[in-house]
């Protein structure tokens, strides 16, 4: 099994503050988002992996080899 990778991200006020205000951690929704899109153990239902994997193909990036 592949090492998983580490990144540092600088995340918008905007998105840290609506966390705060739902009483969860933006660790918490964005792996949660990558569970449901990879449909990983702990995704949050079929209906989850679904709109995770409608708003990935929505937003082209299956379709962006040309960089």
């Amino acid at each position: 099994m592949a090492k998983p990778k580490s990144l540092r991200l600088a995340l918008p006020v905007e998105f840290v503050q609506m966390c705060t205000v739902d009483d969860t951690s933006p660790e918490e929704v964005l792996a949660g988002f990558i569970r449901d899109l990879c449909a990983l153990p702990g995704s949050n239902g079929s209906d989850e992996r679904d709109y995770a994997n409608n708003y990935y193909d929505r937003c082209g990036y299956p379709y962006r080899s040309d960089r």
